[in-house]
């Protein structure tokens, strides 16, 4: 039985898009077409399956929902009419997920013989996303895991949950809503492990051995002193004011018939052609946005924050607009009524020019005239606005300069700041000693001894001291930071609200909770309501077929926007 059926002969592909239209060709027997090349299966190819890709036409399925439409690119790009006929295998989005789906589905609508049993997760009423190391993703919802037994997975369209074994998977998307995420807000350390661990929460013990720490997502810890990097005080908390993307709501698309501009997809904003995305965020006087920025082709980003006009670019809005580009970042002041002035430019950013993804975080502190931006985690330049603070709103407006530069933003996050600069670095310490950062940049080098009576017990070499926790910013341990080898197969990588990850090998997940074994704090369990993302296979990452490696990403029709 065939999966797709034909859509389009000759004479109406002729009819629809005009007397010079290349016709479709029938491929040779076990030749690879679209759905073979998808699935690696050549005794699936269907001469129905080609057909004109630029003039709109689609391959259908039984299940409408699984493959979606193809549709031309932006005027000029790759597969538009002036590049003639282009075979549809070239046309495919880039992943293997509609094949999956469709043969998953197909299968289990065949050969299932009873309804679904009901999940033990029935209370997450929302669309998940499963992502495979392949680069095949499934929607549908996770109904639970068991190392002993697999993953399952619920599909609306199977009659019995599909099961899933670790060695291929990459990760699962929790659609969490965007609203305030209050539980970490009380939270006032930023802990971070040797095996690159993070999250933030409470100190609540410290001696020379061992620290016990008080997390919202998965309550007490406790971990030898020996596994922690360092600890950076947050005097503010971490309340973090916008997590997502979600979804569009709240979301300002600029509107121009000739360009797709931005779409949503997959807990990600795209960009693969010129246009604007803004919304106001109520950005508060001092602020930390961070994110997560991918590209696949030189481009050019503005990014302006505390901008009032948030539905299109405008340079009668006062703002400060960053420029990005795949080597550095500079900043200008936008001022009403009298231009840009450029502000500085940062040096050449390895990390940017080295690969293609990046975490980005952009502070700023109104009080001070003062903004700052990172990359990766490290300061790559700070800006004092001598003429004082211009901008006038709250929000925020990315805008796309490029055709075809397959931008993706994701994992967008906006925190309330403390007004501190970037993080201090551990540097020109001597072996085996801790170093602790006091408000006023001081550093002391010595042994931490524990914390008693809301002081940090520090003995140097001249004398012992005793430091009030809000006179300390920030403390490295004399420990070397280490990659964990994984020794499960279910080692997993837990995204948490707020920010934050925790690793650990995963044994169970139920209806409320996920249980594991951390190497660092042992038996553990957290609330799944917490949770954002899981990440599966560490070390490893996603791959995509030979003849997917050069298709770009193109916009579908069917993404929200």
């Amino acid at each position: 039985m065939k999966l797709f059926s034909a859509i389009s002969n000759r004479s109406e592909g002729e009819q629809t898009c005009g007397k010079n239209l290349r016709p479709a060709r029938e491929p040779a027997h076990g030749a690879r077409t679209f759905l073979s090349a998808r699935t690696g299966l050549q005794e699936l190819a269907d001469k129905n399956v080609r057909a004109p890709a630029h003039c709109g036409h689609k391959a259908t399925m039984r299940d409408s929902g699984i493959l979606r439409p193809f549709r031309e690119s932006p005027v000029g790009g790759y597969g538009s009419r002036q590049h003639g006929f282009v075979p549809v295998k070239k046309r495919i989005r880039n992943s293997l997920a509609n094949c999956l789906a469709g043969c998953l589905v197909f299968f289990f609508a065949i050969c299932g013989s009873s309804a679904a049993e009901p999940s033990p997760n029935q209370s997450r009423n929302s669309d998940d996303l499963l992502e495979l190391l392949d680069g095949s993703t499934l929607h549908g919802r996770l109904g639970s895991i068991d190392s002993g037994k697999g993953l399952s997975w619920i599909h609306p369209d199977a009659k019995q949950p599909i099961e899933f074994k670790p060695d291929n998977l990459s990760g699962i998307r929790f659609p969490s809503g965007e609203k305030t995420i209050a539980a970490p807000s009380a939270s006032t350390c930023q802990f971070r492990f040797v095996n690159g661990d993070e999250f933030f929460g409470n100190l609540l013990a410290l001696s020379e051995t061992e620290m016990e720490v008080q997390t919202w997502f998965g309550g007490t810890f406790k971990t030898p002193r020996d596994s922690v990097h360092y600890i950076r005080f947050q005097p503010k908390g971490a309340t973090a004011l916008y997590e997502g993307p979600a979804g569009t709501e709240g979301w300002k698309f600029s509107q121009n018939p000739n360009s797709v501009g931005w779409v949503y997809r997959d807990g990600a904003f795209i960009g693969d052609s010129a246009g604007t995305l803004g919304r106001d965020l109520n950005l508060p006087d001092a602020s930390r946005i961070e994110f997560d920025l991918e590209w696949k082709a030189p481009f050019n980003l503005l990014f302006s924050i505390y901008t009032s006009v948030t539905d299109g670019f405008n340079y009668n809005s006062s703002s400060y607009m960053y420029y990005l580009t795949p080597a550095s970042i500079s900043l200008q002041r936008i001022s009403a009524g009298s231009g840009s002035t450029t502000l500085g430019r940062s040096d050449p950013i390895q990390a940017m020019i080295a690969k293609k993804k990046v975490h980005l975080e952009f502070r700023a502190n109104k009080a001070e005239n003062f903004l700052e931006v990172l990359v990766d985690g490290k300061p790559a330049n700070q800006w004092t606005d001598s003429a004082g603070w211009v901008a006038k709103g709250t929000g925020l407006l990315i805008y796309a300069q490029n055709e075809g530069a397959g931008l993706k933003i994701s994992n967008l996050r906006v925190y309330e700041w403390d007004g501190r600069p970037g993080a201090e670095v551990a540097t020109n310490g001597r072996t085996g000693e801790d170093q602790l950062f006091l408000i006023n940049r001081d550093k002391v080098l010595g042994k931490l001894k524990g914390l008693h009576d809301g002081k940090l017990q520090f003995a140097t070499k001249e004398a012992a001291l005793d430091i009030p926790l809000p006179r300390v910013t920030q403390v490295f341990f004399a420990n070397d930071a280490t990659n964990m080898a994984a020794s499960s197969p279910w080692e997993t990588q837990a995204l948490v609200a707020g920010g934050g990850t925790i690793s650990f090998a995963l044994e169970k997940w139920s209806n409320e909770k996920i249980s594991g074994q951390n190497k660092s704090f042992g038996k553990i369990s957290l609330n799944t309501d917490s949770i954002r993302q899981l990440r599966f296979n560490p070390g490893k990452s996603k791959r995509q077929s030979e003849d997917m490696q050069a298709v770009e990403d193109l916009i579908w029709e069917g993404d929200e926007k």
